[in-house]
């Protein structure tokens, strides 16, 4: 059976906003062990693994920095309907943005 390590959508910013989310929830993962284990070598490994995973994530982070206005991350031509929200919370918060008087979305830029 042939295994595949490493998962290419063809869209860097998209490979690299996953290598990010995959360090992040690795560090989850190490940092509750951590928390529950009390043998001082274990710890010493995890605090290691820890570590490692913040460098990756931060080159990953670097990169896409680099990179983040290419491939799926470039706007192409969304319309200022998409990037409206409605509430539809009932009822709406006191002194929000969505109080009843007021019927204009709220923009996201």
């Amino acid at each position: 059976m042939d295994r595949d390590y490493v998962s290419v959508t063809g869209d860097l910013c998209a490979d690299l906003l996953s290598n990010i989310a995959s360090e992040q929830r690795a560090k989850v993962v190490y940092e509750y062990l951590y928390r529950q284990i009390d043998d001082k070598k274990v710890r010493e490994t995890i605090d290691f693994l820890l570590n490692r995973e913040q460098a990756h994530n931060k080159l990953f982070r670097e990169a896409f920095n680099k990179v983040m206005k290419s491939g799926s991350n470039q706007d192409f031509g969304t319309t200022k309907a998409a990037k409206m929200y409605f509430s539809m919370s009932e009822p709406s918060p006191e002194n929000s943005e969505f109080d009843a008087g007021k019927t204009d979305p709220v923009k996201f830029e």
